[in-house]
């Protein structure tokens, strides 16, 4: 039975890969077109804006996989002890190559060098993923640093991702939650993303997400998630 459950999530795994692939063949060709001499100018944009199209094609197939294979990993999760600002600091660095072309910087405000939590730190992985391109999508027409912090709170971990984007208009914000809205325009969003990340970060954490934004200063998510008691060397070197 648990092998009937992981299928779809398999399946999602094995086709996001050759997405990807073909993602990263098609940069290359738009690069390529883009040193052409001998075409003229606004053949070469033309080109260069179909070949864009077809990246976000790619894009929203492989968010759409991503929401699979999160909802499948929903029955299936892991749950073990792992240190979230190495998955912090892992997911930046990716990340950051990831959006190298679209002049997006990533920039980590750790307030604690390691922090525990329970549960699947691939889920909590994918989640920030979600957080930070969502956040890179709005700063596209004013590229700024997205700001990714790590604090505790209490008994709490609190995780924020900043962008200085274009923001959410007030009456969208209570709805930013609910499957297939996207502030985005028409076609560039599946409107997914944030549902996701509301599901792990409740069904997966037991925590929660807010949202602050300002229309032309920026957008604000801030999860919260608790965590277990803190252990020192001692106890974290003593055997289970």
């Amino acid at each position: 039975m648990r092998e009937l459950a992981a299928l779809p999530s398999v399946m999602a795994h094995e086709a996001s890969n050759p997405l990807t692939a073909a993602r990263a063949g098609l940069q290359l060709a738009m690069e390529a077109v883009g040193r052409w001499t001998d075409v003229a100018a606004d053949r070469r944009l033309e080109l260069l804006d179909e070949l864009g199209q077809v990246v976000e094609d790619i894009d929203r197939a492989i968010t759409f996989l991503r929401a699979i294979q999160d909802r499948a990993r929903g029955a299936l999760a892991r749950s073990e002890r792992f240190d979230v600002v190495r998955v912090v600091r892992s997911c930046i660095t990716l990340e950051s190559r990831v959006l190298k072309d679209r002049r997006v910087s990533l920039e980590l405000d750790a307030a604690v060098d390691t922090a525990y939590l329970q549960g699947d730190p691939n889920a909590l992985y994918d989640m920030l993923v979600n957080l930070i391109r969502n956040a890179a999508d709005a700063s596209a027409d004013r590229p700024a640093p997205v700001r990714i912090g790590v604090a505790l709170v209490g008994q709490s971990l609190q995780l924020t991702v900043r962008d200085q984007g274009r923001g959410i208009l007030a009456q969208d914000l209570d709805r930013v939650f609910e499957p297939g809205f996207t502030t985005k325009e028409f076609g560039q969003g599946s409107g997914m993303g944030l549902v996701v990340v509301h599901s792990v970060v409740r069904n997966m954490f037991g925590g929660s997400v807010a949202v602050d934004s300002t229309v032309g200063v920026g957008t604000t998510v801030t999860v919260t998630l608790p965590i277990p008691r803190q252990r020192g060397n001692e106890e974290e070197r003593a055997p289970r």
